[in-house]
């Protein structure tokens, strides 16, 4: 029988899940196509927050995945890294496609708005 959670308990799964994969980033090294990637666009990654990222999934570019920059941007973003030469194929500001509202009828908070917390959390 699976339990049901509420709203509250629903959005505490999802910060959580937000935040461990931030901490994990912040404390691992970053694959250096994303490092390279980012910096090449001004973004910096120890400010930011990395909201998921797969790498070596197969039939996708060697990395993809989302990132949330100190400035509260989402990137999407897809980088193939083939003998050392880099492709991105992908670089894009999805932030208008985030759910950022904090009052969800049924939802509660938005998963951009957690993320944004999460990114304040770890900055101060």
């Amino acid at each position: 029988m699976a339990i049901q959670l509420n709203v509250q308990q629903q959005n505490s799964r999802i910060l959580q899940a937000i935040r461990s994969s931030a901490e994990y980033w912040r404390t691992h090294t970053i694959p250096e196509p994303l490092r390279l990637s980012a910096q090449q666009r001004n973004v910096n990654l120890e400010t930011s927050i990395i909201l998921n990222l797969d790498i070596d999934f197969p039939g996708m570019p060697s990395l993809f995945g989302v990132l949330l920059t100190s400035e509260e941007r989402f990137i999407q973003f897809e980088i193939d890294s083939i003998e050392g030469k880099i492709d991105v194929y992908e670089w894009a500001d999805i932030t208008d496609t985030q759910n950022l509202n904090k009052h969800n009828r049924g939802i509660g908070v938005g998963y951009g708005a957690l993320a944004i917390e999460v990114l304040h959390a770890l900055s101060a």
